[in-house]
């Protein structure tokens, strides 16, 4: 069985039904519905921060209704340890992320994961991650 995390940006699209990218992203849950499908506990707080700025109980159902079907990827000790081997490639580079995208490619790296992204550009600087982009039409 593999697993599947979907990046904030993913579930931001369904959430706001934007179509004909919704459409497609359902297209590809329905065709791994025999695999598990994750939010990180870093993406779910980054959903509730949107949630909180907006102040708008429809947008918080909405999110309530969506990460109902995922299951929450925790941050492990081994996650831990991918965030430090990133966080330290990455600030040897010059080229480092936002903090919680490194702890988002954490998680999928010690779950052995693949992160379902519409920002592949920017997460391919990590090496060893996994990226799809399901938001292609």
């Amino acid at each position: 069985m593999r697993k599947y995390v979907l990046d904030t940006c993913i579930c931001s699209y369904v959430i706001k039904r934007k179509p004909k990218i919704a459409e497609a992203i359902a297209e590809n849950v329905i065709r791994h519905e025999k695999d598990r499908l994750f939010i990180t506990i870093f993406n779910h707080a980054e959903l509730f921060t949107g949630v909180m700025l907006k102040e708008s109980l429809t947008l918080r159902k909405a999110v309530e209704i969506f990460i109902e079907r995922l299951s929450v990827m925790y941050f492990s000790e081994k996650a831990s340890f991918e965030y430090a081997k990133i966080r330290s490639e990455l600030q040897k580079r010059g080229d480092l992320l936002d903090d919680m995208d490194m702890l988002i490619a954490a998680c999928c790296i010690a779950e052995n994961a693949t992160l379902i992204t519409c920002n592949m550009k920017h997460f391919s600087r990590i090496k060893r991650l996994n990226l799809e982009d399901w938001t292609v039409i």
